[in-house]
């Protein structure tokens, strides 16, 4: 193959220009990709040293503002570029607004102030164009470059087909690098852009995956420091008082001069870089605090107006108002019109809305003059949009909104848009719906308006999948808000694939139908279609099971990864043995994969083994699953002692379910210290990543919490419940719509932790706010969520019914009773144990207020259930039906039935005994206290020589574990005691001094404290 050359030419305007035959009959072929240079002042579209509006001051391309509180990130980014290796990729992800463009800008400006280097942005348009050019074995390279590519995840196919064609290359010999830099909003190794460029995806290369310098995006965090955010206000500030010749005085304040300014610029949302710079902005006419008082969405919907306001004064002088709004929404809804064929779009719009031979040139000049293009741009460019991205969705829906014909039109004009700017359009269109639509804790009838406009677009374009896959490809991978809309997405394409299956019946056909499959799977489950979501990946098992024993060499890691998704989905619909046999085929795969292949495939072989330990545990096959998590957790040491900034992390996510596994068996000290390290490496990760790991160090805390709770530490119990809290009351802010389920799990946590200290008043108020989030989550999404609402019902009635508040918690367990009534009509397998232990909480509550009957009635049928559930997974069950022939027994002890009571209590004393013989740790406890019950049974009948044996043996079972955790077992042993000593007076025995002494000690050594 011929030799080839890569050069730069030219010194503000520059372009990439790649020579060579091409393998092309013909001689030479020259491309010329030229690089978008925003940190170079001709490419500014104003050369005045202050902006001429403050949108000037919001776009990153201007430079309009310093870069503040990104050494860090700038260092990194810097070691990166000097690396040894000739070409590496590396993606940053973040949320809208966080600094990702102005990063890399300024990236750009430094890396040329190197010799030999070449730095600037690459259009969309000329991705595709790239990978042609760069098809040859060798090259002569004139510059190191450095190549950003924004909004990557509209891009994913043109970069994937680019970076294949780089990892062919050889190394160049002159020590030239290569360095692409991918921007984007986020990113999942499981679905979505970076799961096309990373993932085991069809067509995949394993050179390519070799170009990226890590596994996973590095996620640019908000600026935590005030000291920073209070500079980038001030600069915003006096930018914009720099527009005006007589602004307002306004000055933001000293830090300390203000405590509630300085409160309120800690604020989480003010971390994002363009929230406070709106702030900014709106200071110079309002003052600072006020500014400061506005959620960010609300100042970008007042800037958003101001714009619309600017346009129409500056360049809509003798237009239609009406027709020149249309078209400046139309092409900020498209990502920018192209200049070659503007007018002829416009026209054909115009006419689909009504317009008949409209006239545009006043329009087109007023577009062109409001939106030039980049000076390099040549016939295939498009106009510039408003920057930022915010502002311009923000336009967007005032423009919409605010005609009456447009409103009603919506979606035909989004489906236009799709059609005419593809993947920016669709890419534009969710980071709308994300940005303005997706909070569930303030819903508004904006955000149901722009819902509903979508789910009109998706229905009424069901027969053009090509319109479709384009909006597909850009939703975000987790949203409660745009659940519904991705699942009919989903749905939709995947009839499709399967259309297109048995119209040609090949293997690329039958990859992508179980592909599909298995998203939409995905997609089912987080909206609750648990059934549905079962067949869809069983039916993706199948088909790759198909293609697997035709070509296992591609499609075994395939069959693999969705044994592993229906394992779950099995798991979810209450087949417990099948997810078991599911799981540990899965694991078989990876095992034999790893073994070939251990750098691919060891990292999915841990999380195969993480699942599988799960599906043991549900099985009651507890310390089954505690070996296998050994195994996982043994596997993700070595992978981090290789590479620990990639594994770490689910090195600690798999610590903190070792941690739940261990406190099942018991083992409450190893249980601690497995979420403690957990904890600590999520801290040590969350130093330098917060927004990538905050969420799971939360769940953590949340584990940690649970564990101090079991050994008696309430205070450090306590405080990192509520640290876990405040952490994802900080997420919720960013991100309701995700984060709010995980809120009230850990309030629930919370609650637990408070009660225990005997904070009565605000445990009731912390579990009262997790069941007013679930009832707001389930009224949204009831197939979701309507179980978790249960539990918290059932967890806030039984801090009610321990502090006596006996009416409200009976009003609560039956709410949730009557909500796993409805739950187990769809899903009994599931949700059977769940009423079941909800009618034992009943019992319970009726029996305390004398409803002695209708607790007899609640106890016999939790035992009947219980039996059921035994006679299917005796491992997992009986430990619950032991505790519910307590509560039957203590009901019929209450209506007079002493000899069924004892009876009652004997099979649960039975029922324990088995189960320590096995887990000792686990259930000595509850044998003691059963053993207690049965001393009381058999003192009501004059049983009183048996009454003593069962209440001494009780005392000696449980006193080991009250010396080891005196906090956690003073309630019972007080019990225990009590019972004894009244059982030794009714013989007149002396206690046993040996016995009782130390435990009174200790008992009133913890009352001193």
């Amino acid at each position: 193959m011929a030799e080839c050359s890569v050069s730069v030419q030219g010194s503000a305007n520059q372009s990439i220009i790649i020579t060579g035959d091409h393998n092309q009959v013909g001689g030479a072929v020259e491309f010329r990709i030229p690089l978008v240079r925003h940190h170079t002042s001709i490419r500014r579209r104003r050369s005045r040293q202050v902006p001429a509006n403050v949108l000037d001051i919001l776009s990153a391309h201007n430079k309009a503002l310093s870069l503040q509180g990104r050494e860090r990130e700038l260092t990194l980014l810097n070691e990166w570029l000097n690396e040894d290796t000739d070409i590496s990729v590396f993606a940053i992800t973040a949320p809208a607004g966080s600094g990702k463009t102005r990063l890399a800008i300024e990236l750009c400006e430094q890396a040329e102030q190197h010799s030999g280097w070449a730095a600037g942005f690459v259009r969309s348009s000329d991705l595709a164009e790239l990978a042609r050019a760069f098809k040859f074995a060798q090259a002569n390279w004139s510059h190191s470059l450095l190549l950003v590519v924004d909004y990557a995840g509209a891009n994913a196919q043109a970069l994937a087909q680019w970076l294949d064609a780089l990892s062919q290359l050889d190394e160049p010999e002159n020590g030239t690098r290569v360095r692409i830099l991918l921007l984007e909003r986020e990113a999942s190794k499981e679905a979505g852009w970076w799961h096309t460029l990373t993932g085991s995806a069809l067509g995949s290369d394993q050179a390519r995956l070799d170009l990226f310098t890590q596994y996973e995006p590095f996620v640019l965090t908000g600026l935590s420091d005030i000291t920073a955010r209070r500079s980038v206000l001030c600069a915003a500030l006096n930018a914009a008082q720099a527009l005006v010749p007589h602004p307002n005085v306004s000055k933001v304040p000293e830090a300390n001069e203000q405590p509630d300014f300085d409160s309120a610029l800690a604020d989480t949302q003010f971390g994002n870089p363009l929230a406070l710079v709106m702030a900014g902005i709106l200071s110079r006419d309002m003052s600072p605090r006020a500014a400061l008082s506005l959620h960010y969405l609300a100042a970008a919907e007042k800037l958003a107006q101001r714009e619309i306001d600017r346009f129409y004064k500056c360049f809509g002088e003798g237009a239609d108002a009406t027709k020149l709004a249309h078209c400046l929404c139309f092409h900020l809804l498209c990502g920018g019109l192209r200049i070659a064929d503007m007018r002829q779009t416009l026209s054909a719009e115009l006419i689909a809305m009504g317009w008949h031979t409209p006239s545009l040139d006043k329009e087109l000049l007023a577009l062109q003059q409001a939106f030039p293009p980049a000076e390099d741009g040549d016939e295939t460019v498009r106009l510039s949009t408003t920057q930022p991205d915010l502002i311009a969705e923000a336009m967007c829906i005032q423009l919409l909104q605010s005609d009456r014909e447009r409103s009603l039109k919506a979606p035909d004009i989004l489906a236009r848009t799709l059609e005419y700017g593809q993947e920016q359009a669709a890419a534009a269109l969710v980071r709308l719906l994300q940005d303005f639509a997706s909070p569930v804790s303030q819903p508004s009838a904006q955000q149901a308006q722009l819902l509903q406009w979508t789910e009109l677009l998706v229905e009424d374009n069901q027969h053009n999948p090509a319109l479709l896959v384009l909006l597909n490809d850009a939703m975000p991978l987790s949203s409660i808000a745009l659940a519904e809309i991705d699942c009919k997405l989903a749905m939709i394409l995947c009839q499709y694939s399967r259309n297109q299956a048995e119209q040609q019946t090949n293997e690329i056909h039958l990859a992508y139908l179980a592909m599909s499959l298995n998203r939409l799977a995905i997609c089912q489950s987080a909206i609750g279609q648990r059934h549905a979501a079962l067949l869809s990946s069983t039916e993706a098992v199948e088909l790759n099971k198909t293609l697997a024993q035709a070509r296992p060499d591609i499609f075994v890691p395939t069959l693999a990864m969705s044994l592993n998704t229906l394992s779950i989905r099995q798991s979810h619909m209450g087949h417990r043995e099948s997810a078991l046999s599911t799981a540990i085929q899965a694991v078989d795969y990876y095992k034999v994969l790893s073994q070939s292949e251990p750098g691919t495939f060891l990292p999915d072989l841990a999380t195969s083994l993480d699942n599988l330990a799960s599906r043991q545990s549900d099985m009651g096959q507890s310390k089954d699953s505690l070996l296998t998590m050994l195994e996982a957790i043994d596997l993700r040491r070595k992978l981090v002692y290789s590479n620990p900034d990639t594994f770490l992390f689910q090195l600690a996510k798999s610590l903190n379910n070792f941690a739940c596994f261990q406190s099942k068996l018991g083992l409450h000290e190893e249980a601690f210290l497995s979420a403690s390290e957990a904890v600590e490496n999520l801290r040590m990760l969350n130093q330098v990543r917060p927004d990538t790991f905050l969420p799971e160090l939360a769940r953590s805390l949340n584990t940690l919490a649970k564990r101090y709770s079991n050994l008696g530490q309430y205070h450090a119990a306590l405080s990192t419940a509520l640290e876990a809290v405040e952490l994802r009351r900080l997420l919720v802010q960013t991100r309701s719509d995700v984060f709010l389920p995980d809120l009230a799990r850990s309030l629930n946590t919370l609650m637990a932790c408070q009660y225990k200290l005997g904070l009565c008043e605000a445990a009731l108020l912390t579990g009262t706010e997790a069941v007013g989030y679930y009832r707001t989550l389930a009224h949204s999404k009831p197939d979701v969520y309507l179980s978790e609402l249960a539990d918290s019902l059932n967890d806030l009635a039984n801090r009610q019914g321990e502090l006596g508040n006996n009416e409200a918690a009976l009003s609560n367990v039956i709410e949730a009773i009557e909500h796993y009534r409805i739950l187990i009509q769809q899903q009994p397998d599931v949700f059977l144990p769940d009423l079941a232990s909800s009618l034992n909480n009943l019992a319970n509550f009726k029996s305390e207020v004398d409803q002695i009957e209708s607790a007899l009635k609640a106890a016999a049928e939790a035992v009947e259930h219980y039996k059921i559930l035994v006679q299917k997974m005796p491992d997992a069950f009986l430990p619950k039906l032991a505790g519910s022939l307590n509560t039957l027994s203590n009901c019929q002890s209450k209506q007079g039935l002493s000899k069924a009571a004892l009876s009652s209590v004997l099979e649960a004393v039975d029922h324990y005994r088995v189960l320590t013989q096995t887990q000792p740790d686990a259930f000595v406890p509850y044998l003691a206290m059963s053993l207690n019950n049965l001393s009381i049974r058999q003192s009501e009948l004059g049983q009183d020589e048996a009454a003593l044996a069962g209440s001494l043996e009780a005392v000696q079972l449980l006193s080991p574990y009250f010396f080891e955790c005196p906090q956690a077992h003073i309630k019972w042993i007080a019990n225990m005691l009590g019972n004894y000593f009244r059982n030794c007076k009714v013989l007149e025995l002396t206690p046993d001094v040996e016995l009782v002494g130390p435990i009174i000690k200790t008992f009133n050594e913890l009352k001193q404290e």
